[in-house]
């Protein structure tokens, strides 16, 4: 079965639980032969890589785009 997940923070952005959590679930997914894609942020520098396959997981990380200036 083919799986995203979308969720806030995920390794090796981890704040609290729910990026350990995230980790855990979707190594589970791929152990049972799921085809895992995860959505998630990229840190404020962007310095993280904005595609990558970890674990057997394919993960985006698109970058922020700082729109402040064209909003009112």
């Amino acid at each position: 079965m083919k799986m995203a997940v979308l969720v806030y923070e995920y390794p090796p952005k981890i704040v609290g639980g729910l990026g350990t959590y995230a980790a855990e679930i979707t190594r589970k997914f791929v152990l049972m032969d799921h085809d895992v894609t995860v959505f998630t942020m990229n840190d404020d520098e962007g310095s993280l890589p904005t595609r990558e396959i970890w674990r057997g997981i394919e993960i985006h990380r698109p970058l922020h785009i700082d729109i402040s200036d064209s909003l009112p």
